[in-house]
């Protein structure tokens, strides 16, 4: 099918699309649109990324569905986080409200008091997060007697935010008699435990993985020491005249310490992280999208479903964890027709990483170097003349004495202070110090790191985020010092950079985590990069 014109839509459905400049569907909605719009209830799952227009592929089915005699709701979406819950509402929203369809948001962090007067005066298609659909179903403003769908949206990320409960309370609230259309990136054992539990004989498609704005972003990856990557940071923001982009962290410790040390140095920057109220990320996301902020500093989560055109450039504090947040953080940039950028930076164990990615979506990733100081002097001073071109015709206040006061100076006195005031304009903020940093190498090398061993772990209620408090309650180490965490069942294990104190366990005795005794272990591990290993293998370790 090429055209949304080949699918069985209402006549007033597909001229809305016509009207909204839809009109060549994308891969992921030629496959599933026809299978939902059948008149039969179908469990199905759909396995696509971010950017393949999954959201019309289940959305302009579910408008289609509906019965606008009825004024209750009738579809339910679930999202893992309240911005991509907002994202849904407002793609179906230009639809439905040209259609006479009602659609709905619900999320924590706003009045509940808005939501049921908002459900009293007849919403059709609900979107919303989990927790705050189960307070509404609780309370009995909410109803599931007439949903006939439910869309469960970033399935693997809504269980790997430990929603799992939350969708199984969910779905006592609705009809035996509904279909169930489950769409996530990956298909981890969650995902198959739904499938199994909760879904008959379903349906699945599954388009190709791609890295999306591989043709218009340029991607690369800096191999540079962790305790470095802030300095680097300022170098790439330096060398360009326009930087408006993300810097994605893994941690909101990090984020945040980052965010605050980018701030310190004069640049137009906020952190995006869990630990911000509602209001407060609504109010970074806003000051974002006007370039009232120029840099957010921000953790996978938190960013899901924010939407923001014309980035320029994304840097990746870390290697992300999974391939799919790869998937997402790239391609925020390079859209529209747009030039992009992508930076990820490594350690030199982690080439191996980018060759994986490289080989799994068939993308370049090229090796680049942090400009040095005499480079993005250069580009800085590079700049000059399109200033000058800049203000030409520009009329400023006080014009005429400022320019008697130039007429008493000598060329000696005005070529010193030209100079004075373009060095305050274009170099007065660099931070020219040399940084180290690794130069990209064809042939691996052996990186030392030590690693702490804690005899707790998931199974004892013990999260990545509680390792990361019972480290830092020590002075003598540092955020950026700490590598990775790693929490398994009943044990956990905190990667730190080799520039670690010796005396970081010794200093950590007496101290509790979340309420529990510990033991902890330090050991010294080698990466062993002169010989092939898997991607996202285990290094081996020397005790």
């Amino acid at each position: 099918m090429s055209t949304f014109k080949d699918f069985k839509l209402s006549p007033e459905l597909l001229a809305v699309l016509e009207q909204l400049s839809f009109v060549e569907p994308t891969e992921i909605q030629k496959k599933a649109i026809p299978l939902l719009l059948e008149p039969e209830l179908i469990d199905f799952h759909g396995q696509a990324q971010t950017g393949t227009g999954k959201t019309l592929a289940f959305g302009i089915p579910l408008l289609q569905k509906v019965d606008k005699a009825i004024r209750t709701p009738q579809g339910l979406i679930v999202a893992p986080t309240r911005e991509l819950a907002v994202q849904i509402y407002e793609s179906l929203y230009k639809i439905a409200s040209k259609i006479g369809v009602s659609v709905g948001v619900l999320y924590g962090g706003t009045s509940i008091d808005d939501q049921i007067r908002l459900l009293r005066k007849g919403v059709q298609i609900v979107v919303g997060t989990p927790g705050r659909l189960n307070d509404h179903f609780r309370k009995g403003t909410l109803s599931g007697r007439d949903i006939k769908t439910l869309v469960l949206d970033e399935a693997d990320i809504m269980l790997e935010m430990g929603f799992k409960e939350d969708i199984e309370d969910l779905m006592k609230n609705l009809p035996k008699e509904r279909q169930i259309w489950l769409w996530s990136a990956t298909v981890k054992p969650g995902i198959a435990d739904i499938m199994r539990k909760h879904m008959h004989e379903p349906v699945s498609v599954r388009v190709t993985s791609k890295v999306v704005g591989t043709e218009r972003t340029k991607q690369y990856y800096c191999i540079v020491p962790f305790r470095a990557r802030l300095q680097a940071i300022t170098r790439f923001i330096q060398g360009v005249s326009d930087f408006y982009g993300f810097i994605f962290c893994q941690t909101k410790v990090l984020a945040a310490e980052v965010s605050e040390q980018l701030l310190k140095r004069g640049y137009n920057v906020a952190a995006l992280h869990g630990d911000l109220s509602q209001a407060q990320r609504n109010s970074v996301v806003k000051k974002f999208k006007n370039r009232d902020i120029s840099i957010v500093v921000a953790t996978d989560v938190a960013a899901r479903g924010i939407d923001i055109p014309n980035i320029t450039h994304v840097i990746n504090y870390s290697v992300p964890e999974d391939l799919e947040s790869y998937i997402h953080r790239v391609g925020r940039t390079g859209r529209a027709g747009k030039e992009g950028t992508a930076i990820t930076f490594v350690n030199k164990t982690e080439q191996r990483v980018i060759q994986h990615i490289e080989r799994k979506f068939g993308g370049v990733i090229n090796p680049l170097d942090v400009p040095s100081r005499e480079l993005v002097i250069e580009q800085r001073l590079g700049q000059l003349m399109a200033y000058k071109d800049s203000i030409k015709d520009t009329q400023i206040k006080e014009r005429d004495r400022i320019q008697a006061h130039i007429q008493e100076m000598s060329a000696e006195d005005l070529k010193n202070l030209t100079t004075h005031l373009l060095f305050d304009k274009f170099l007065g903020t660099l931070d020219l110090e040399e940084i180290p940093y690794t130069h990209v190498e064809p042939v691996y090398q052996e990186q030392q790191y030590q690693e702490i061993f804690i005899n707790l772990g998931s199974e004892d209620g013990i999260t990545e985020e509680a390792v990361r408090r019972y480290i830092m309650q020590t002075p003598i180490i540092k955020p950026e010092q700490i590598m990775t965490i790693r929490v398994i069942k009943h044990r956990s294990f905190v990667k730190l950079s080799s520039d670690c104190s010796p005396d970081l366990v010794s200093s950590l005795r007496g101290h509790s985590l979340d309420g529990r005794k510990v033991q902890a272990q330090v050991t010294c591990v080698i990466d062993q990069r002169n010989r092939p290993s898997r991607p996202y293998g285990r290094p081996s370790y020397r005790r």
